[in-house]
């Protein structure tokens, strides 16, 4: 469906799809299906970290986050998408569980904004970037 056709309901439907493929594969473990929702030049920008170009840089950063960090479960909330033309953003709250090797599990919680692009028929990640909430005492 073009996205010129799309109503805003079904391009945050679409969006929620692309989310929910995400949080699956991240539990999977899956890095090639995370790297596959991404544009071929997509830019992941996480805090603390350099930018990931591509959807090879992509794929690296999310294996790095599942190998080294033990990334195990990524739960997304979308708060709010607008679409224009190919484009859309979303802005949503995160929370991320970790558990390094030989270490306890840690749960970290954050925000997002993510722009999407209509590729084909899907809506695929192209600029990814997000930071963590303050811990609170």
């Amino acid at each position: 469906m073009a996205t010129a056709t799309m109503t805003p309901e079904q391009v945050r439907s679409a969006i929620n799809e692309g989310n929910r493929r995400f949080m699956d594969a991240i539990a999977r473990g899956d890095v090639d299906a995370v790297a596959d929702l991404y544009t071929e030049d997509a830019r992941v920008l996480p805090a603390d970290a350099l930018m990931a170009e591509g959807k090879g840089g992509a794929r690296a950063f999310w294996d790095g986050a599942i190998q080294q960090l033990g990334l195990r479960r990524a739960e997304l909330e979308t708060m709010e998408v607008e679409a224009s033309g190919d484009l859309a953003y979303e802005i949503g709250r995160f929370t991320l569980t970790t558990q390094p090797p030989g270490a306890q599990s840690v749960t970290a919680r954050g925000k997002y904004a993510v722009v999407w692009k209509h590729v084909g028929d899907e809506w695929k990640l192209h600029v990814d970037i997000w930071n963590s909430d303050a811990p609170t005492h």
